[in-house]
């Protein structure tokens, strides 16, 4: 009953043994779950094969079983020694070739236990014990395998005292887990002890396989509550040597004592030949640190360092390193790059300047308001222009009391909370000396970073000189229209009067060659009469600033009597002289004439591509011959003045619009209007 416990005991500790190394390699991710998961697959090994050893009285099976579990042990205490080292994150202690020295006595304990059949090395004078409740393998320790424990217990022992007095100054998580780990270590050591001593409740009998099924539930335990795998003491020193920040400690002696990776490559050095190395000499080729760390303690400074042509920003600083008890140590180097940081601030500096530049010598006005129409940032050209000695004078000042007419600042307003923004936006602003300035505004309501609008800037242009020069030119042109009206007048009065003569001259005159001279005299007083007629629309041309029109409001205004028409344009208005309702009047006067066979017309519009918009006039006559098309916009082609087409294209060329008949001859005239985007909209409102 109780051997068939014992084996059973053993067999579970192999299970046990086997599940910790497949939640190893479930986390074999983790640094340290590597080694440890080797450790503890060769552990398995010894409860399984002395569970199958207890199983069997045949001696040369139990003497295999033993060969087979000696293909593991002799790794054990260095399997060990590399998993504390890696805990510690000392891994680099025995990395590449420094491990082979480690391995040689375990490989030549494996040779000899697997050849013990011809040597007594190993063991020898095998027998089994029947006499008590468990058949047990009775042996002679040879030299190799007691060289083989008094290595595995030296391995052991110097894994503990890594242990122990690696890194002592440590967080009381991190001590408790150090704690448990020790424990979990001690344990089968004292075991194999009291087992080599011969203190075990049976001949023959180790208690080693149960005290590493204990380790092993410890290992679970830690893994599952103190996070031994995920968490170990020396996360702190991985962040250290990982982090981007150099680092470098100096002991009290004035020695390089330790430096991480990013302190390697900013000094340019080998780590191996710097730590030990005295400070100064490190730091030769840095005089920045080396002032550095030759201040007082607690100083904090920006240094810069210099390789070559590059220049490193570093905020720096130098604190003391004590112990728990206080007594100082050394000296902790930590540089912060803010290289990104100068740059960046020296970026927004230069923009500044430049952005204060473009400011302080714009030409136009710079101006910046709060939502309630309070100044806060005017351009000194804008205090020169209001009439103010500076531009700090006008900080504060109300902006409506600066518009000759304040209800235009409510308008402006309105139009900037319905567009967001406006360009050209005209005003007449109030000086501080009371004269006026005609000017334009391009402005927009500018945000906080949350996206909350705090007010209103822009940019406003004089053009007080322009508005007087078009107003002089306006002056102008209205004498020079009654000028032209009283001439058109007189003229036509007497063609009037010249007319009549000829009617009179021909009815009275016989036949003959004077007959056909008067018919021809009365043909060119008829052209000169239609010509005359021409300039009264023609003066009008231009003289009137464009403005925004609804193209079905032109069309019911010009095309009245006319033929039906179909209007598709609905609220679209677009940007042109005032005279466009004339441009719909010739189109329908010319649609009557020359189309004789026309029933309708039709109105509608097409946008493209590019944001442009075609408006189309098209009828059902005749059309218009293919090598007439072009022909029919000059000036004195057509059936009744000859100008009707040449001023719709001149009316339209105002505002760059232009005109071309594109309709298949034979089905219809078809004239396309390309209006550009910034000349049409769709707006009930529009005049």
């Amino acid at each position: 009953m109780i051997s068939t416990l014992l084996i059973g005991l053993l067999f579970l500790a192999g299970g046990v043994l086997i599940a910790l190394v497949l939640y190893c390699h479930k986390h074999r991710d983790i640094a340290v779950a590597r080694p440890l998961g080797l450790l503890l697959l060769c552990t398995a090994f010894l409860p399984i094969t002395h569970a199958l050893n207890l199983m069997t009285e045949t001696l040369w099976l139990k003497i295999l079983l033993l060969q087979i579990r000696f293909l593991a042990v002799p790794f054990l205490a260095v399997l060990q020694l590399t998993f504390i080292l890696t805990y510690l994150r000392r891994e680099e202690w025995i990395q590449g070739w420094k491990k082979v020295p480690l391995f040689i006595i375990p490989v030549i304990t494996v040779i000899l236990a697997q050849t013990t059949w011809f040597h007594p090395f190993f063991r020898y004078d095998y027998w089994v014990d029947l006499s008590g409740p468990l058949p047990i393998l009775n042996f002679t320790n040879g030299i190799g395998f007691q060289v083989h424990v008094a290595y595995s217990h030296l391995l052991l022992v110097a894994s503990l005292l890594l242990l122990i007095f690696v890194q002592p100054e440590i967080h009381a998580f991190y001590r408790r887990q150090r704690l448990l780990l020790l424990a979990a270590l001690l344990l089968p050591l004292l075991c194999d002890l009291q087992y080599q001593l011969g203190l075990t409740p049976y001949p023959g009998l180790t208690l080693t396989s149960f005290a590493l099924m204990f380790t092993g539930l410890v290992f679970v335990g830690a893994t599952l509550r103190q996070g031994l795998l995920e968490v170990t003491p020396v996360a702190r020193g991985k962040v250290i040597e990982e982090m981007s920040s150099p680092m470098m400690v100096i002991d009290t002696r004035g020695r390089m004592t330790d430096m991480n990776a990013a302190a390697v490559r900013l000094l340019g050095t080998v780590r191996d030949d710097a730590i030990g190395s005295p400070a100064d000499r490190v730091l030769a080729g840095h005089p920045s640190l080396l002032a550095l760390i030759q201040a007082a303690p607690g100083n904090h400074r920006e240094i810069v360092i210099e390789e070559g042509v590059e220049r490193q920003f570093f905020d720096a600083a130098v604190d003391d390193l004590r112990t728990g008890s206080g007594a100082v140590i050394g000296r902790l180097v930590l540089l912060q790059n803010i290289t990104e940081r100068k740059q960046a601030e020296e970026a927004l500096r230069e923009s500044e300047e430049k952005y204060r530049t473009i400011i302080e010598n714009m030409q136009d006005l710079f101006y910046r308001t709060d939502l309630d129409g309070t100044i806060l940032m005017i351009s000194p050209s804008g205090a020169a222009l209001a009439g103010y000695g500076s531009p700090e004078e006008m900080i504060g000042v109300a902006i409506q009391d600066i518009y000759a007419d304040p209800s235009e600042r409510e308008k402006f307003l309105g139009s900037l909370r319905v567009n967001g923004a406006v360009r050209g936006y005209p005003q007449v602003l109030k000086m501080r000396d009371g004269t006026l300035k005609h000017v334009t505004v391009s402005g927009h309501l500018f945000t906080d970073t949350e996206g909350s609008v705090r007010g209103v800037e822009g940019i406003i242009h004089d053009i007080t000189d322009l508005h007087q020069a078009e107003q002089a030119l306006l002056q102008a042109n209205r004498q020079l229209n009654l000028m032209s009206s009283i001439t058109r007048h007189d003229i036509l009065n007497q063609l009037t009067v010249l007319l009549g003569n000829l009617s009179f001259a021909q009815e009275e005159a016989p036949e003959g060659p004077l007959s056909g001279y008067l018919e021809k005299m009365n043909i060119a007083a008829e052209t000169i009469h239609r010509q005359i007629e021409f300039t009264r629309d023609y003066q009008d041309l231009g003289v009137r600033a464009p403005e925004w029109q609804r193209i079905s409001d032109a069309i019911r205004a010009a095309a009245a009597g006319g033929l039906p028409i179909t209007d598709e344009t609905g609220d679209l208005a677009i940007y042109a002289d005032p005279m466009l309702v004339k441009v719909f009047a010739n189109l329908m006067d010319n649609t009557v004439r020359h189309a004789e066979s026309a029933t309708r017309v039709h109105v509608l519009y097409r946008p493209e591509e590019n944001g442009d918009l075609t408006l189309i006039w098209e009828d059902d006559g005749v059309g218009v011959p293919a090598g007439e098309k072009e022909r029919i916009f000059n000036r004195g082609v057509g059936k009744n003045t000859g100008f009707g087409l040449f001023l719709i294209r001149e009316i339209l060329a105002i505002t760059g619009i232009p005109i071309a008949e594109r309709g298949e001859p034979g089905k219809g005239a078809r004239f396309e209007m390309r209006v550009p985007s910034r000349a049409f909209r769709f707006d009930s409102e529009a005049a």
